[in-house]
């Protein structure tokens, strides 16, 4: 699984759409004047139980984040997959500059879970019906936008197919923010950026989303973006800009046909752990002693 996560590479004109999903290239959009005009819509909220509708299907995805020297935004190099065939029954692994940080599989009530590939699963028993790891998948596309969310407009351009599903695509946008509450009619919109607690000022943003008809889920998405980091205090841009990329896609096809639980020899049972622990430690007091006497 890890090699399949590691060899992720996302495009939203490569993924077997076909021409009729595919939208206009995207282009910078940080529009003014009359180009307001155009007529945006909010995509529906994703939600795991919305994502439950799709039924079984693999999520994957990659998040680049080249940061700023200040440490302000830090650098982020992740990929993902979540091979799911119903909400008892998955494997899930993240990996963070080339490193395991998750790797979750879970069968009915047993979860094997580990945050280190040099470190055994232990085994946890789950309670049925969490959609938890569902949620996890949603987050990495919050983490992307949110530099651009105050800006974020998704434009409609076409309708199309993905894998046989309608979709509705979606160009995403900037657009100039709105001034601050209270704030005079000629205020800045970096000084209005400041007054709302803006903490990014975006450059750029170039992506599109393909959304599910029937369950309102991303089936694709793409983005690229770059943006300044703002000053905590004292408001102020830095001259450093933050580059952002990131894929998506959760696709119906290519479920495995089953889950595999990990070899025995790779898991752990904590209260077995302990428990083995604490009698050796028994027996152990009781040797000392008796060599003592």
């Amino acid at each position: 699984m890890r090699a399949a996560v590691c060899g992720l590479a996302l495009s939203l004109l490569s993924l077997g759409c076909g021409a009729d999903c595919r939208g206009p290239s995207p282009e910078p959009s940080l529009q003014t004047g009359d180009q307001l005009a155009v007529n945006y819509e909010q995509p529906p909220p994703n939600s795991a139980g919305t994502l439950r509708s799709l039924g079984p299907h693999l999520w994957e995805a990659t998040y680049d984040r080249r940061g700023d020297e200040q440490g302000i935004q830090p650098s982020r190099d992740s990929v993902a997959q979540l091979m799911w065939a119903d909400l008892d029954t998955y494997q899930f692994l993240q990996i963070d500059k080339g490193e395991v940080v998750h790797d979750e599989i879970r069968l009915d009530r047993e979860i094997f879970r580990r945050y280190d590939s040099d470190e055994p699963y232990s085994l946890t028993k789950g309670i049925p019906g969490d959609s938890m790891i569902l949620h996890r998948t949603l987050g990495m596309w919050d983490q992307a936008i949110s530099p651009f969310a105050e800006q974020l407009a998704y434009e409609r351009v076409e309708d199309g197919t993905v894998e046989g599903r309608k979709v509705r695509v979606y160009r995403l946008r900037l657009v100039p923010v709105s001034a601050a509450p209270g704030s005079s009619p000629g205020t800045s919109p970096e000084r209005a950026a400041t007054l709302m607690g803006i903490v990014t000022t975006p450059v750029r943003l170039d992506g599109a989303i393909y959304i599910d008809v029937e369950t309102g889920n991303r089936l694709l998405a793409e983005l690229e973006g770059r943006f300044l980091p703002r000053r905590a205090v004292g408001g102020g841009d830095l001259t450093e800009e933050v580059l952002v990329s990131y894929r998506e896609s959760r696709s119906l096809t290519g479920i495995p046909v089953e889950i595999r639980r990990p070899a025995p020899s790779a898991v752990i049972v904590p209260d077995t752990a302990r428990t083995e622990a604490a009698r050796r430690a028994r027996r152990k007091a009781v040797l000392d002693r008796a060599g003592g006497q």
